[in-house]
């Protein structure tokens, strides 16, 4: 139970980023772009630290490659200010990762 509480709370730190990248996205949609674009890069820069976490707490290489692309993913996003096409490719990489991560653990 421990190795699953230690791999959640360093999970955790990406998912706010790539909930912050999503969230931007909402905000582009609506036309707030300069708002949109101040969050991409908060969240996006969030969820690079937290793919870092994340892979170190990940018991085998496939979920931390997973959590690293997530991680990357974000961080371009971030980068370019355009957070719609790849917030969802980001967050889809993270949803990955979690699942083969947590089929490992068990």
């Amino acid at each position: 139970m421990s190795a699953y509480a230690s791999f959640v709370a360093s999970l955790s730190i990406l998912v706010l980023g790539c909930g912050l990248v999503l969230r931007a996205g909402r905000l582009e949609a609506a036309g707030r772009l300069v708002e949109a674009r101040r969050i991409v890069r908060q969240g996006g820069f969030l969820a690079a630290l937290g793919s870092i976490a994340a892979a170190a707490g990940a018991a085998r290489i496939a979920p931390a490659a997973l959590l690293l692309a997530a991680g990357g993913a974000a961080l371009l996003a971030g980068l370019t200010g355009k957070p719609r096409p790849t917030g969802w490719a980001a967050f889809a990489l993270l949803v990955a990762g979690t699942v083969v991560a947590l089929m490992g653990l068990r």
